[in-house]
């Protein structure tokens, strides 16, 4: 493949005299203010702007600091969003405004606090999702809970907090679960093949719809199914051959609700659906369904900038995916586990996951992969290889995978041709060559009108932090004018 023949020259070039900005490991988690819980002075966003602009601090920079990302200080300047206590107590100690935030902000409940935290509150309010269930039973009623609170309770969920430790509990339950259980209901409505078909292709349409238009605009649906649709066969009558596979058509579902409330920004949420589609997984027995929830875990976990715990939860995917045999998940938790690493500013552990990525790639049989399975190839390898270039600052380099990430179907996965643009244009930036970036920028804007992805607007916002020093430039000026209606309708 194009992405292996070329891989290892690539890999042997990483060095630290190359690396422009390195990024320290953290346990980071980027966090969602409940709405209606606390009054904020207008005059917030515009202090914080101005407080952290005398100290010459760019959003990203900033964002590393106090371990959020740069999207969410982005929204909290534009008003958009509400801080936590917690983060506006990293603020004031990053910023060193002696209080003179803490001072636009009101009194916050304590419930916001535990949220934030990803701490399940007690009482009516309490927010299910974390559990990794002792037995199929529970397991199924906790997951059918999250879907209906999340029905009934949606403005509840959408501000619960995430924490990437919470995933590892989960995820050593996984490793360790024996995957034998014997799913089997005495329900009134009789559950076969075709119900379970149906599930499986309800959920093929989403997933394809979630590719093309982005997580925000299917996310919602996606719940309606599972709540409407799959909870009632949960309930119905089956053996343990065909309980076992509705259980794993239901582990698929789930996981997709998980991959698009990530894409639409709320990472408290989809972190609940990710462990509960695990847990159905492991009902299930589905051992390479399990290895893609562990990747999709970690690909969140190093997108909030959690790079040890995104690391964990990569090895942990391609434990399960040798034991499952499929050596394309294996490529695809190496890769992960890549990312993981180069957020850390790991380069030699990046180095030697992208080499065992390559190999485990040129070994995989695509024709046996589930049918789940075919977003990977090889220009998503190379997007991957990209971003990890961008982590360790080595433009020149990422922009070659960035370059090769887009030959793919644009129309099928317009989304992710979106983030390859975005990929392209932020290695430019590293490279030294601001209006390149502007001018691919430009074609990432373009790309990104036609999604509803918070991640698309989040790495444009990145990209639009980076060039803000070369205002002036034509292509910079067109970039910052096209842009910015975007970024403000988020």
């Amino acid at each position: 493949m194009a992405v292996a023949r070329s891989l290892s020259g690539e890999v042997a070039s990483i060095d630290g005299s190359d690396v422009a900005a390195r990024v320290q490991p953290t346990h980071s988690r980027r966090l969602h203010a409940m709405p209606g819980r606390r009054a904020i002075d207008p005059a917030f966003g515009e202090c914080l702007k101005a407080l952290r602009l005398k100290r010459h601090l760019s959003l990203r920079r900033l964002g590393q600091q106090i371990h959020c990302s740069h999207g969410y200080l982005w929204d909290l300047e534009a008003g958009l969003k509400r801080p936590s206590p917690s983060v506006l107590a990293l603020l004031e100690a990053a910023l060193g405004t002696g209080g003179e935030l803490l001072a636009l902000a009101s009194v916050v409940s304590a419930d916001v606090g535990k949220a934030s935290a990803g701490a399940v509150t007690a009482g009516p309010t309490a927010i299910p999702g974390l559990e990794f269930a002792a037995d199929w039973q529970r397991g199924v009623a906790v997951a059918t809970e999250l879907w209906r609170d999340d029905m009934q309770r949606r403005e509840l969920l959408r501000g619960v907090g995430f924490s990437a430790a919470a995933y590892l509990s989960p995820a050593v339950r996984w490793l360790t679960a024996p995957l034998d259980e014997r799913p089997s209901s005495a329900g009134e409505r009789l559950v076969g093949e075709p119900e379970i078909e149906a599930v499986r292709r309800v959920t093929a349409v989403y997933r394809s719809l979630d590719n093309q238009y982005g997580g925000t605009r299917v996310r919602d649906s996606v719940v309606r199914f599972l709540d409407t649709e799959v909870a009632g066969l949960l309930r119905g009558r089956y053996d343990q051959r065909t309980g076992r596979a509705l259980m794993s058509a239901a582990a698929e579902a789930t996981q997709l609700a998980g991959w698009s409330s990530y894409d639409a920004g709320l990472h408290g949420l989809a972190q609940r659906y990710m462990v509960q589609a695990l847990r159905l997984a492991a009902t299930a027995g589905d051992r390479p369904l399990g290895a893609e929830i562990l990747a999709a875990m970690s690909h969140q976990a190093a997108y909030l900038r959690a790079s040890t715990e995104a690391v964990d939860l990569a090895r942990a995917a391609g434990l399960m995916a040798t034991q499952a045999g499929v050596a394309a998940i294996e490529a695809e938790s190496a890769v992960l586990e890549a990312q993981g690493h180069a957020v850390g500013g790991d380069e030699a552990a990046c180095a030697a996951a992208l080499n065992r990525a390559e190999r485990a790639f040129d070994r995989a049989d695509r024709g046996s992969d589930p049918q789940w399975f075919g977003y990977f190839d090889e220009a998503y390898l190379s997007a991957k290889f990209g971003h990890c270039f961008t982590a360790l600052g080595q433009g020149k380099t990422a922009a070659r995978f960035a370059v090769r990430s887009l030959d793919m179907d644009g129309q099928a996965y317009a989304r992710g041709r979106q983030f390859n643009l975005a990929l392209l244009a932020v290695a430019h930036m590293q490279s030294g060559d601001p209006e390149q970036a502007a001018v691919v920028g430009l074609q990432a804007t373009t790309a990104a009108e036609q999604l509803n992805s918070r991640r698309a607007r989040d790495y444009l916002a990145d990209l639009a932090d980076r060039l803000s020093p070369y205002q002036g430039l034509p292509a910079v000026n067109e970039f910052s004018e096209r842009v910015q209606p975007l970024l403000l309708s988020g």
